[in-house]
Formats: C-alpha cells, sequence, structure tokens
C-alpha cells in the first residue's frame, strides 16, 4: 500500500489515519526519523522505556532511571503546556 502526503511550510507532515491507526500512532507520540539516503526517509516509533531497559527482567529499576523518567514526563507536559496541548 502507498500513501502521498506533503510537507508542510513548517516542515511537518501527516500520518495517514490508517497507518497510524494499524500502528498504534496518537497524538504525542515520540518518532525517530532516519535517513536512508536522498529520496528515502524511515519513520519508527521511539522505544518505550521499557524496551530499551527490558533486560533487566524482573529487576527493579534503579532510582536513576526512574528519576530520568521523571525528567521525560515533565518536559513532555511542559512541551504540551507549550503547544497549548493541555492535557
Amino acid at each position: 500500500m502507498e500513501y502521498k502526503t506533503r510537507v508542510s511550510s513548517k516542515g511537518q507532515i501527516v500520518i495517514p489515519k490508517e497507518i497510524r491507526d494499524k500502528l498504534g500512532y496518537r497524538e504525542g507520540i515520540e518518532v525517530v526519523l532516519r535517513p536512508v539516503d536522498d529520496t528515502k526517509l524511515i519513520i519508527e516509533r521511539a522505544p518505550k522505556l521499557t524496551e530499551l531497559f527490558g533486560f533487566l527482567g524482573e529487576a527493579r529499576i534503579s532510582n536513576v532511571l526512574l528519576k530520568e523518567r521523571e525528567r521525560e514526563v515533565k518536559a513532555e507536559k511542559e512541551r504540551e503546556r507549550e503547544l497549548g496541548l493541555g492535557r
């Protein structure tokens, strides 16, 4: 399947709803953009903290990781406030 979209003047693109629904891309989800060459770009969902540290298994996440997550949540709320999303 192929979809077309345009890049806005602000450099934004719209991921078609069908793709967002299929992949679970909701508002606020972070994505990673990886250029392949001059004409291709890979868009992937950024891994969640639990996926990055899945190797820890059932072990407790250290205080360092918990504090980092708290900083991430605070930064995301600040970005939402600045964008007027106000959840």
